[in-house]
């Protein structure tokens, strides 16, 4: 996600709450606090906020002047964070059936997912998200494997050798792919190469292939790319995907779900 994006999702967050911590922003966006500190200077810099002791709270005369301000609240661009992420993992846990074994690889919108399976029986989930498996550790009739690696401070997620060896020992029926981006002419794409490879090799090991792609990262890319178009068997985003977008992922043949319909590709 490009600064220029944080910044208008950091501005309506304090719009409609006036309160945010570092924390809660670092998971929302999935990048490291440090990262936030700096998009939060830059909004104290044009006086939008004043930073406070773990977070920053909005300047009360642009609270004042503007709570309804169409480009802050428009319910295209932003209902919050959350809900732009849940209504995503909604439409994902709908396709997990009882007696599932799935891979939900690291991301916000999957731990959303592993919020919302309480209701499945038998399920086996493999995931390298360390979140995740906490999450899912609540349920006593879900069985959550946990890959092992080397631990990534800021998302919380385990990559590299052991990580990669261990994948090798499972196959599951259904992998749930969060992606950072996806461009017409380099694919899909994250902003870290562990966890490029590590999708890379977890498609290999999984039968059905879901991406989980917001709208808004249609027509951006991230650093690293992941794969083209057709690795993808699903795709899942949001209700407001650009028409083209629906008309190319048709014309491939692959199954796309919004939060309001679905298209299915041409035979």
């Amino acid at each position: 996600m490009f600064a220029i994006e944080r910044i208008k999702i950091i501005k309506n967050y304090l719009t409609q709450n006036e309160k945010v911590e570092v924390s809660k922003l670092s998971d929302m966006l999935n990048v490291s606090e440090v990262t936030i500190r700096k998009d939060l200077e830059k909004l104290e810099e044009e006086g939008f906020l004043k930073r406070i002791h773990g977070g920053a709270v909005i300047t009360p005369h642009i609270f004042a002047a503007s709570p309804m301000e169409p480009d802050l609240l428009s319910h295209e661009t932003f209902f919050t964070i959350e809900e732009h992420l849940h209504e995503i993992a909604l439409v994902a846990v709908d396709m997990i059936e009882d007696n599932d074994s799935i891979m939900l690889t690291n991301g916000p919108i999957n731990l959303e997912i592993s919020k919302n399976l309480g209701t499945k029986n038998n399920l086996t989930v493999l995931t390298n998200d360390l979140l995740i498996a906490l999450e899912l550790s609540r349920f006593p009739h879900i069985k959550a494997i946990s890959l092992g690696g080397d631990i990534d401070f800021h998302s919380k997620a385990t990559f590299g050798r052991l990580t990669l060896a261990n994948m090798s020992h499972f196959y599951v029926n259904k992998i749930f792919i969060e992606v950072d981006g996806f461009n017409e002419h380099v694919g899909f794409s994250v902003s870290n190469i562990d966890k490029a490879t590590l999708i890379q090799e977890a498609i290999l090991n999984a039968n059905s292939k879901i991406i989980l792609c917001p709208s808004d990262c249609f027509n951006k890319t991230a650093f690293f790319k992941v794969g083209s178009l057709k690795i993808a068997e699903r795709i899942i985003t949001n209700f407001n995907l650009d028409e083209a977008y629906k008309k190319l992922i048709c014309n491939n043949n692959i199954e796309l779900f919004t939060s309001i319909n679905l298209m299915e590709g041409s035979e």
